[in-house]
């Protein structure tokens, strides 16, 4: 009797050691798409930079993550080129019944109206163009209630060519230049990206949905602030002095997380297999 509590003791200890030791844990990566307008055109989108106080949301693999959104600008027109808050334009890329636009092609791009609008040229668009012999640069400040990252985005509206670098897409891990008060510039925002969140992107030519759209390959980091604009070259260590301006309507982003998925090996399985075969075996040695 006294064996026989004790190998259970052993089987016990052993099945533990063997879920510690062999279990392995994955990740998947689930995607998901945020779109700022709703199919009848409504606004769907909550001007926060805390998540947490959004009332817009997605789900991503039955994950709820909840999304705010700011537009943000530099005046690179007027004395400083300091971030300051814009306020986000939506517009129509088509009108119904014209020129082929239908309720599937037709959608909402949004812009920035920033401080620099007295030109009367950007109200319209998130974009790089120069404004009184300087470059004032749009981008949307996105905050996530979940570390994300970002896959793709599309347009409504798209104008000038900048080749392959039209869209600067940047993960950050603090916002605290976007404070009040801040007095923050482009410059200072560098110091939070996140590592391996930055890229510089192409927009294609308009697909079959009336969109054009950015694939924002080679971004493996996550994080729950980004940055998505026209091509910033503060950013860019690369950036030549003259490059051409563009202008875009933001519509949609696509969106992806990484979750842990616990599994049991297959030779952790295996082993358990065989203790249990052979308690079955003792037990029948020990009624023979």
């Amino acid at each position: 009797m006294k064996f026989s509590t004790s190998l259970t003791i052993l089987l016990l200890a052993v099945s533990s050691s063997v879920f510690a030791t062999d279990s392995s844990l994955n990740s998947a990566k689930y995607d998901a798409q945020y779109t700022l307008a709703n199919s009848n055109g409504s606004a769907n989108y909550s001007q926060t930079t805390n998540a947490q106080n959004s009332n817009t949301s997605i789900e991503i693999n039955g994950v709820t993550v909840d999304v705010g959104i700011t537009a943000w600008s530099n005046s690179a027109g007027h004395a400083d080129d300091k971030l300051a808050q814009g306020n986000i334009q939506g517009w129509w890329n088509c009108t119904l019944g014209h020129n082929g636009c239908t309720l599937a092609n037709r959608h909402v791009g949004y812009g920035i109206k920033n401080s620099d609008y007295s030109w009367g040229g950007d109200s319209h668009a998130v974009d790089n163009s120069g404004d009184g012999g300087g470059r004032d640069f749009d981008m949307f400040l996105l905050s996530f209630s979940e570390s994300v990252t970002l896959e793709n985005a599309a347009f409504t509206w798209v104008v000038g060519d900048n080749d392959s670098k039209e869209v600067t897409v940047a993960g950050l891990n603090s916002i605290a230049a976007f404070e009040s008060g801040a007095n923050s510039t482009w410059n200072t925002v560098t110091s939070a990206i996140v590592e391996n969140t930055l890229g510089h992107y192409g927009v294609g030519s308009k697909g079959s949905n009336g969109l054009y759209e950015s694939t924002f390959t080679k971004l493996t980091g996550s994080a729950k602030y980004w940055l998505i604009g026209a091509y910033n070259t503060i950013f860019d260590d690369n950036a030549k002095s003259n490059f051409n301006s563009v202008q875009l309507k933001l519509s949609s982003i696509g969106v992806s997380m990484t979750q842990p998925t616990a599994e049991v090996s297959e030779p952790g399985a295996l082993a358990l297999m065989g203790l249990g075969l052979g308690l079955v075996l003792y037990r029948r040695k020990r009624r023979v």
